[in-house]
């Protein structure tokens, strides 16, 4: 069926004009996110049990291209969403394209379309035009709609999170979502770029393509096709359509036309594999399936490789993003016996690796690294808190106001830096062996604006002005910055900054009144131990490259470079220049978000030069230089020395930085 037959059969008017715009001051070329949701697309192959193609599944498209706004018109979005279509059709999917649509035409499409997703099969929607961000919800703007009206924009827009809940409700296998939207947004009370989608019921089978990192802006494209947009259309042409690879091709593309300041983010819950070629998808249908021998071999490697299932949860989230099948197979030789173990063969064969044996993968964990210290302790099976529902892992408030507190179990590590860290600072080392003896409750986010905000109309606390910036790679000293008004804007979540550590004990004081708990800071040990959370490395995740470090933390990344320019970098986009709202990046696997990155961390501890006679076990250091006290963890500032686990910094406990917040902790029974 061609693109025309279908239109006409949906009655729906197909546009088929291709006029390319003359370029303008304000022109948005190809917008920054691609959101593509695969619901319905049409292909030759369905489904006879979950996640697995069957013969005539069907594969329906639909491809929004609005250039002609009256305010603020673009250039290139109808010609991406024109070749988009033709590209598409090639590869056997049944395309409805709709150019330069107003209110009324672009509802009624994403309901045509809904319509023929009932039918089953695979579903794809893109977008490429106008999108603001408002409300945490991403709005996809007709052509008719003026910019003078955040109202009129939510009530009159699609948003993208309705296209796909339309699309989670026919049940496809696969729903692929590509967002190409607007990065000059005219809406200047909208926040740039657009943001993280909830998938919701649709989180199983769902793949969502950004153009750009979530809240950060792309660029432009500089021919007929936006610059996002350009990449997608090769990397369709190109040989393997497997849907991992292609975006893995656009994603290099993009990085390597704006030098790393643009970099495409997706999210996938794609179960089983999806190639955008249907012959590709009968073919791989066809090739012989593993699924008997790796159930065989779960059941005889099960019972000869017990594991610890904290040292196995720790290992699996630094290396669930991965597609190195490498990776997988140093996990199936530690948890051979784990219930994700079947999947992680699924992944060593889907990326041409090979599975190892049950002998292999029986034998026994290598020895960790040697270091200048004992070598490291492995952290222990949990210890679950003396308290009702409060077992590791378990979120817990103490009050209305109080922040989440995630119950982090007990367990031993190895503290500071040896020899093999590059970046080692003398007042890193000795490293040492320590022992948390028994669960804290630590604070799941950092203490955030209104949180704070809270304390100090409660207590009517008297806010100084004055406040630390580094600006430039210079530091200076704001003298009407407060945490109000640190220097750049924030939103509520964000993480409070501009506060002291005196001001952080006051709210500490504050809130243990309010919950009728001991509140405190985290100690420096207990901090790393957090921080660390079952990893040895340099951070708590497992990629070491600097490029990667943007997608778990906000960090000095490209994106402040006009903010700061004298900082150094990391070759990568987190999407925010300052601050950013708290959780937007993924936790460790203790579950606690933002140990490195976003605001530094007041702890308890007075500063002390190195680890010289610390004890073994967490405690804070209450001598030294008690003028001065420890902060940990780097800031949305931070270059890459400074973004480590065992990196230490230290302020006097009145003075105040516009990166420098703090997080709660408290004892368990």
């Amino acid at each position: 069926m061609t693109i025309n037959q279908l239109s006409m059969s949906i009655g729906v008017r197909f546009d088929s004009r291709r006029t390319l715009l003359e370029p303008l001051a304000r022109r948005c070329v190809g917008a920054g996110i691609a959101l593509l949701v695969a619901a319905g697309i049409g292909s030759a192959v369905a489904q006879d049990r979950v996640g697995q193609p069957k013969p005539h599944e069907t594969r329906v498209a639909l491809i929004v291209g609005n250039s002609n706004y009256k305010d603020a018109p673009l250039g290139n979005p109808a010609n991406d969403a024109s070749d988009l279509a033709n590209a598409l059709e090639k590869k056997g999917f049944n395309v409805l394209v709709r150019e330069n649509v107003g209110e009324r035409g672009l509802k009624e499409a994403v309901d045509t379309f809904a319509k023929y997703l009932k039918k089953g099969g695979i579903g794809l929607f893109f977008f490429a035009g106008h999108g603001v961000q408002l409300k945490d919800q991403n709005f996809l703007m007709p052509v008719d709609l003026g910019f003078d009206s955040e109202a009129d924009i939510a009530f009159k827009s699609i948003s993208a999170e309705y296209v796909l809940s339309r699309m989670a409700e026919a049940g496809n296998r696969v729903n692929i979502v590509i967002l190409d939207a607007c990065r000059n947004n005219p809406f200047q009370r909208a926040s740039k770029g657009l943001g993280v989608m909830n998938v919701g019921r649709a989180e199983k089978g769902t793949f969502i393509a950004y153009a750009t990192s979530p809240g950060s802006t792309a660029a432009d494209g500089k021919g007929r096709n936006g610059l996002y947009t350009k990449h997608l259309l090769a990397a369709l042409d190109a040989q393997d359509s497997d849907i991992d690879k292609v975006f893995g091709r656009v994603r290099t593309g993009v990085v390597r036309d704006t030098e790393g300041a643009q970099v495409p983010w997706t999210s996938s819950s794609v179960i089983d594999s999806f190639y955008f070629d249907a012959a590709e998808e009968m073919a791989a249908l066809q090739r012989p399936r593993q699924a008997p021998a790796i159930q065989a071999e779960v059941k005889t490697e099960v019972a000869a490789a017990p594991y610890d299932p904290v040292q196995e949860r720790a290992f699996w989230d630094r290396i669930r993003d991965s597609r190195n099948p490498d990776d997988y197979i140093a996990y199936l030789e530690r948890f051979s016996g784990a219930p994700r173990a079947a999947y992680a063969r699924w992944i060593v064969q889907k990326y041409g690796g090979t599975v190892p044996s049950a002998t292999t993968a029986a034998r026994p964990a290598p020895a960790p690294m040697a270091m200048a210290s004992p070598a490291p302790i492995p952290v222990p099976s949990p210890v679950v808190a003396a308290v009702a529902g409060a077992a590791p892992g378990a979120v817990i408030r103490d009050c209305p106001q109080c922040p989440e507190l995630v119950v982090v179990p007990a367990g031993e590590y190895v503290m500071g830096s040896g020899k093999e860290e590059k970046f080692r600072e003398p007042d890193e080392e000795p490293a040492h062996r320590v022992r948390v003896s028994g669960p804290v409750a630590v604070g799941r986010f950092e203490v955030t604006r209104v949180q704070y905000a809270m304390f100090v109309k409660e207590t009517a606390r008297e806010t100084k002005p004055g406040c630390h910036s580094t600006r430039g790679g210079r530091f200076q000293k704001n003298p009407k910055a407060t945490w109000q008004s640190p220097g750049f804007e924030q939103k509520d979540e964000e993480p409070v900054v501009c506060v002291s550590w005196d001001d952080a004990q006051a709210y500490l004081a504050w809130l243990s009144a309010k919950a009728g708990k001991s509140y405190r800071l985290l100690n420096e040990s207990e901090w790393e131990y957090v921080a660390r959370a079952g990893s040895k490395g340099r951070h708590s995740w497992a990629e070491t490259d600097d490029a990667a470090v943007c997608r778990y933390a906000s960090v000095a990344d490209t994106s402040i470079k006009n903010y700061s320019s004298g900082l150094q970098m990391f070759p990568c986009s987190d999407g925010f220049v300052q601050t950013a709202p708290v959780g937007r990046f993924p936790a460790n696997s203790f579950g606690v978000h933002d140990m490195l990155g976003n605001a530094w961390e007041w702890v308890e501890d007075c500063w002390n030069e190195g680890y010289a006679g610390v004890p073994d076990v967490a405690q804070a250091r209450l001598t030294g230089f008690c003028t001065e006290r420890v902060f940990r963890g780097g800031a949305w500032n931070s270059k890459p020395p400074t973004v480590r686990v065992a990196y230490r910094d230290r302020e006097t406990k009145d003075e105040r930085h516009d990166n420098l917040g703090f997080r709660v902790a408290r004892s368990l029974p």
